[in-house]
């Protein structure tokens, strides 16, 4: 059984104008992380998770968003052999994998967002590529990223087992904030 944990969707408004407006991503079964492995101790590796919590800060007068970070726990993927990222994550003593944005960059195609991981009880730079788009109530954002999973190990582990890169699918969305 697919156990699904829905998030309630908050705004915190900035009382000045300029100031970020903050939200966490909404109740939605679109609000979701996935990853694929092409080859490892067991075939197919593939995980899907909608208990990410997600938050962005918008600005309130650009409307630029200047932050976005999300968090997931590693047990709650399911699918083909799911339990994969768990065990590699070492999930019994580190339960949670967080991105933290630092830098964000309007491009062409959308948002490069420039952050750290925080996965295996450490640390590396993570660089997501997203697609925002909106609808009248919902502000989405797709994105894509490599977990550098071998950054996170002291010694290398066998390639057969760890790959140096998981790509991973996140989508993210969250309510339209109010104009200020």
């Amino acid at each position: 059984m697919k156990n699904t944990l829905f998030l309630s969707l908050f705004l915190l408004v900035a009382g000045l104008a300029g100031h970020p407006r903050s939200a966490v991503a909404q109740e939605a079964t679109s609000t979701k992380i996935s990853y694929e492995v092409s080859f490892g101790p067991v075939f197919p590796i593939e995980g899907e998770s909608n208990q990410l919590s997600g938050q962005i800060a918008v600005n309130d007068t650009t409307g630029a968003v200047e932050q976005l970070n999300f968090e997931v726990p590693l047990n709650s993927f399911v699918g083909q052999n799911s339990g994969y990222l768990a065990w590699v994550g070492g999930s019994w003593t580190y339960p949670t994998m967080r991105f933290r944005s630092k830098n964000i960059i309007q491009t062409h195609k959308g948002l490069s967002v420039h952050g750290t991981m925080e996965f295996r009880g450490g640390f590396a730079p993570v660089t997501i590529e997203f697609t925002p788009s909106k609808t009248d109530k919902e502000l989405i954002f797709h994105g894509t990223f490599n977990l550098p999973i071998r950054d996170y190990f002291i010694t290398s582990p066998p390639f057969d087992l760890v790959p140096p890169n998981i790509p991973m699918k996140v989508s993210l969305v969250f309510d339209k904030p109010l104009a200020g």
